[in-house]
C-alpha cells in the first residue's frame, strides 16, 4: 500500500460522478499543497487474498451489464478528526498505458500493444459520502455495490476497459469549513489490488482461487 499525500482530482461533480482531470488547473489550484493534516491509516480487509491472487496475476470480470468486483474492497479508516466530514470515494486507475492478452502456453498475461482511451467515470463515492471521521472510523467502509463495466452506463458503474490493468485507489476528501477554500485531500494506493479486466477468467487458477472463496462465483468464475 503506498500513500500519496496530495489528491489533485479530489473536485467530482457527484451526479455525473466525473472528475476534474489532474491537468486542468484549477483542480490543482484547489487542491495542491493541501494534505490532510492528520495520519490517516486505511487497512485492507482480506488483503491476504488480494495478495494471493495478485501472484498468480489477478483478474477481473468486466462486461456491458456490469460485474461486482471480488474480492470484496473494504478498508478500515483511523486517524480521521472525529468531527470533521469527509467525502471517501474509491477509483480504478490504470498502471500503465498497455492492453493485455493471454498466453495460455506460458500462462501468463502480455503486452499486446497500446491501451485504450480511459474513461473519466472510474471513480465511485461511497453511498453515505460526506459522513463525519467518527462515522467513517466506527465500522469497515465497503464497496461492495459498484459494478465493473465496459460500457457507457449510469448508476453504480465504473467504466473501465478490457484487457487492461488497473489498481485500487481510495481518495479521502476532508471537506473544508470555508467553502472559498480549498479541500485538503489524500488518496491511498492498494498495490495489492491489481487486477487485468476480462470477460471471463484465462487463468484457471486464478479462477479456482474464486471460486473456493465465493459462492456466488460460476465455474468460470463470473460473479453475477
Amino acid at each position: 500500500m503506498g500513500v500519496t499525500d496530495m489528491c489533485v482530482h479530489a473536485f467530482i461533480d457527484v451526479p455525473t460522478q466525473q472528475w476534474i482531470c489532474s491537468d486542468n488547473t484549477w483542480s490543482q489550484v484547489r487542491c495542491q499543497h493541501l494534505p490532510i493534516k492528520e495520519e490517516i491509516t486505511a487497512v485492507l480487509e482480506g488483503a491476504e487474498l488480494w495478495t494471493q491472487l495478485k501472484q498468480f496475476q489477478n483478474e477481473m470480470v468486466v462486461g456491458p451489464q456490469g460485474r461486482r468486483m471480488f474480492p470484496n474492497f473494504n478498508v478500515r479508516l483511523s486517524g480521521l478528526s472525529p468531527t470533521r466530514y469527509y467525502h471517501v470515494f474509491i477509483e480504478a486507475r490504470s498502471i500503465n498505458e498497455n492492453k493485455f492478452s493471454f498466453d495460455f502456453n506460458s500462462n501468463c498475461w502480455g503486452v499486446t500493444g497500446p491501451a485504450e482511451p480511459e474513461s473519466m467515470k472510474r471513480i465511485y463515492y461511497h453511498p453515505e459520502t460526506p459522513l463525519q471521521g467518527s462515522g467513517w472510523m466506527r465500522k469497515p467502509v465497503s464497496f461492495k455495490t459498484p459494478k465493473f463495466t465496459t460500457g457507457q452506463r449510469d448508476g453504480n458503474m465504473i467504466e473501465i476497459r478490457k484487457g487492461q490493468k488497473y489498481v485500487l485507489v481510495l481518495h479521502v476528501v476532508e471537506l473544508s469549513d470555508n467553502r472559498h477554500l480549498p479541500n485538503r485531500c489524500q488518496e491511498i494506493i492498494f498495490e495489492e489490488t491489481e487486477f487485468v479486466t476480462v470477460s471471463s477468467h484465462q487463468n484457471q487458477v486464478v479462477a479456482a482461487t474464486k471460486l473456493n472463496r465465493n459462492g456466488r462465483l460460476t465455474s468460470m468464475g463470473q460473479c453475477h
